[in-house]
């Protein structure tokens, strides 16, 4: 049965940077369907070409198998099972079109990666080495953990540690702290923090810095934000 979405494989064949357009030259052979159809746009999905490295697939399947010892799975099971929701959840229209960790597109791995590590931050999931070391995008990182309130550097239960100083003279509960910086830190590393300074912890535990609170995270710490002063 033809399926609702036709995905098809085209080729770049020409870029005008003037004008920011690309030419693709696509093959297409099922002439009732784009008649019956009536196919007049397409949405176009870029692949990424680089070759996907044996230290993100190792990360992949270390993740899997967190999960899988954790839930009482087997690994295969885990492994197809957190593939079709990665899919379902981020590429609706072709979710039926698996992906595998062998030959897939570098970026939709490293997608696939930092889902698990959101998946594990979100359900508790412990993993016997901090979960930083399998990310490639500390930023994206340090936001899940503060959506769901884990230190990111070791994963236990964090509070808000103001990068941004809130202090001498400024009142936590009057200030607007929509645009601050923060990390997710627990009270350990939010001493040693204090005690570093902030270009030091930075360095020791690599974080470009912290993450500006936006209205999702004010709304989660119950902190003021603008338009919303009063």
């Amino acid at each position: 049965m033809k399926t609702a979405f036709d995905v098809i494989t085209g080729t770049v064949t020409d870029y005008d940077e003037r004008s920011g357009e690309l030419t693709i030259k696509a093959k297409y052979t099922d002439w009732p369907t784009m008649l019956r159809r009536d196919y007049r746009e397409c949405k176009i999905q870029l692949i990424d070409s680089r070759p996907l490295s044996d230290k993100q697939r190792r990360a992949c399947y270390a993740l899997i198998a967190e999960i899988a010892d954790y839930v009482g799975e087997g690994r295969d099971r885990t492994k197809e099972y957190m593939k079709l929701k990665f899919l379902a959840e981020n590429f609706e229209e072709t979710a039926d079109s698996i992906f595998s960790l062998s030959n897939a597109p570098m970026s939709l791995v490293c997608a696939f990666q930092r889902f698990l590590v959101a998946f594990m931050l979100e359900w508790d999931i412990p993993c016997k080495v901090p979960l930083i070391q399998y990310v490639d995008d500390i930023a994206d990182y340090i936001y899940q953990c503060l959506i769901n309130k884990k230190c990111a550097v070791c994963g236990k239960r964090a509070d808000l540690h103001h990068v941004d100083t809130v202090g001498m003279g400024r009142d936590r509960e009057e200030i607007i702290h929509e645009g601050l910086e923060v990390l997710p830190l627990c009270r350990e590393h939010h001493t040693e923090a204090h005690t570093m300074g902030r270009q030091s912890f930075n360095e020791k535990y690599h974080f470009p810095g912290g993450v500006k609170l936006d209205k999702t995270l004010c709304r989660i710490y119950k902190l003021k934000r603008k338009g919303n002063e009063k």
